[in-house]
């Protein structure tokens, strides 16, 4: 079903009447002042009319470009899709404003952080029907070359890949093996009489163990040379280099990232976009002088997060690059014709009276405008407008923001059609359906304490110990299970440097006491540098002496100690790092229990991070693995 031309005319005649409201918009600042932004107006074309939807026939072609940057889904999020009333996930909304957009581009591009692993209690994973909720936006080419695919293994990457070929969606940047990275690098995507190239690429500052066994496209000079000189050999009409680079919420480029976007110009690419800082950066012009010819190109250094990580406002900011690329159908001969921006903004509905929330990546000058969320909360406006006007003064020197015809209508006629024909806008296409999906279960969020918001592992857990002499050897149980053997080993204690106390004669004792362990019996020796007490003293003692033990989670150990994005890593706020043994260890939680602190390592953290282990601490100073 689409909507037949009648009523296709109706919504732009509708919308005509609403865009001079549009330029009222925030951009402008007080009457009389320089815009911030110049703005143009698009109509959103939907259905398969020849005259609206159809392509002009002269001496050139025309291709569409939407590129997008970070799509996150946490845990948080997954818990938010989840609808207990009907057992199943609904990601429709996160994408449903800007979905009218994205389903214009012939090529419309994202960066995938996360991954589809068929594990709902992993955070590097989401459920199979937020790919078909991708689908149905119209994205239909996917980044891989990023930090999240770093900490996912080879089996979630392959059954990664899979779901989206089933999908009918293009995607690069990470590859089980060198030989499927040969056959299907640079990705080559022929549409309309055009041949794209794409290159993606990642900066890792660490690889976790669980992805070295398959590839990812890290950053390279040399790489980047050898992959560009593949890309030419295909004849590509225009060549896009998307970066996954930066440091959390880094708003100028680097001096690094500026000198390799020149580089990949200079070997050919003709638009270059990065993510990763979960924040806008600038876009700037590029151009070189060659043999007869002048050659031009687009670097916007990082185009934010399309959905964001969370909540934080800083995180919630993006936009999308909308391009139209000509080709002369005589000489071949390919360039920019228009391009602009559209800024983005990820919206968390918390007006839900069950404490859950809704997410929507919406576009500014659509909520500025009163068209879409006429009734959203004044603040929540004013952040949508900050988040416009913080855009605008980036980019308003070198781009025009580009403003379509959205309102509820458009926006739910879009929805309706895509749902009732099961296909995206710009890709009818699918080897899957959607009853063919297998819904995922519920999520499993950590445990938290009661009373609290935090999980478990991020809690201080304290039940104080009195260790009391033993006058007969103790027989111990030979471990049957890995559980019994890690704690009976966690019982095994190392004590060197305990303060001694006072005996009788308030008499200072300078008293090391140490208890080891032997086959699992205790055996104490006491040495004394001076005043030494009597033996009913230091028994004395040592029922008096309080063990500070705490059992703590290990999940790296790196050469270089570099900060972790607790804004998508959620479950380490809290983490501490430390440097032994020329070593940077990165602990988490503090767990009086040992119990505790396993089942919540079992079933929380070794599964992500598979190098993981406990680690005993006993006054501050580490003694067991």
């Amino acid at each position: 079903m689409t909507i037949n031309r009648t009523l296709f005319t109706l919504l732009v005649a509708i919308n005509t009447l609403i865009l001079p409201a549009q330029n009222n918009n925030m951009s402008a600042g007080q009457p009389g002042e320089q815009p911030l932004i110049d703005i143009r107006h698009r109509f959103v074309p939907v259905g398969d009319d020849d005259h609206f939807g159809g392509e002009e026939v002269d001496s050139f072609r025309t291709l569409h470009l939407t590129i997008a940057g970070n799509i996150y889904q946490t845990e948080q999020h997954l818990a938010y899709a989840f609808d207990k009333q009907t057992g199943k996930y609904d990601f429709r909304n996160q994408l449903k404003y800007v979905q009218p957009i994205l389903g214009l581009g012939d090529v419309t591009i994202a960066n995938l952080n996360t991954s589809f692993a068929d594990n709902v209690n992993s955070m590097f994973s989401s459920p199979d029907e937020f790919a078909l909720a991708l689908k149905y936006a119209g994205i239909n080419t996917l980044m891989h070359a990023n930090v999240l695919t770093a900490n996912i293994d080879k089996a979630a990457l392959t059954r990664t890949r899979d779901l989206l070929y089933s999908f009918d969606m293009f995607h690069t940047g990470a590859f089980t093996d060198n030989k499927q990275r040969t056959g299907n690098f640079p990705l080559i995507i022929n549409k309309k009489g055009f041949r794209i190239a794409i290159l993606n690429y990642t900066k890792l500052n660490t690889r976790p163990s669980i992805s070295r066994d398959f590839m990812i496209n890290e950053v390279s000079k040399m790489y980047i040379e050898g992959d560009m000189r593949m890309a030419k050999a295909n004849k590509p009409d225009f060549i896009i280099v998307y970066f996954d680079w930066g440091a959390n919420s880094q708003i100028i480029p680097s001096s690094v990232q500026i000198d390799l976007a020149k580089y990949a110009f200079e070997q050919g690419a003709d638009l270059i976009v990065g993510t990763d800082p979960n924040t806008p950066m600038r876009i700037d012009y590029l151009s070189t002088s060659g043999v007869g010819q002048v050659k031009e190109g687009i670097v916007a250094y990082s185009l934010g997060n399309l959905i964001a990580s969370n909540n934080e406002i800083k995180n919630r900011n993006g936009y999308i690059i909308d391009m139209e690329i000509k080709k002369n159908n005589y000489t071949g001969a390919t360039k920019i014709f228009d391009w602009g921006v559209v800024p983005v903004y990820t919206y968390y509905d918390t007006s839900a009276q069950n404490g859950s929330a809704k997410i929507f990546s919406v576009p500014c000058s659509a909520v500025e405008s009163g068209d879409i969320f006429q009734n959203i909360p004044y603040i929540e406006k004013r952040r949508v407008v900050n988040s416009a006007y913080e855009v605008r003064k980036l980019l308003g020197s070198t781009a025009d923001e580009i403003q379509y015809n959205l309102n509820e209508m458009v926006v739910n006629n879009v929805q309706e059609t895509v749902q009732l024909t099961q296909a995206s806008l710009n890709n009818k296409f699918s080897l899957k359906r959607e009853n063919e999906i297998e819904p995922a279960p519920a999520p499993v969020l950590p445990p938290t304490l009661p009373g609290s918001d935090k999980a478990a592992s991020l809690a201080m857990l304290y039940n104080d110990t009195v260790i009391t002499p033993k006058s007969t050897p103790k027989v111990v149980k030979q471990p049957t299970t890995p559980y019994e053997a890690m704690k009976q080993m966690s019982e095994m204690v190392f004590i060197e440097d305990v303060p001694a106390a006072e005996d009788t004669s308030k008499r200072r004792a300078d008293t090391v006491i140490s208890i080891t362990a032997s086959n699992g019996v205790g055996v104490t020796s006491i040495a004394q540098q001076e005043n030494k007490p009597s033996i009913a003293a230091v028994e004395n003692r040592k029922l008096e002496i309080k063990i500070d033990t705490v059992y703590r989670i290990q999940f790296y150990a790196l050469n270089k100690r570099i900060p972790l994005d607790t804004n998508y890593y959620t479950h380490l706020k809290g983490y501490e790092v430390f440097e032994e043994d020329g070593y940077f260890k990165y602990l988490l939680g503090k767990y009086k229990s040992f119990e505790e602190c396993f089942k919540f390592w079992k079933t929380q953290i070794q599964p992500r991070y598979k190098q993981s282990f406990i680690v005993k601490y006993i006054h501050g100073k580490r003694y067991l693995k």
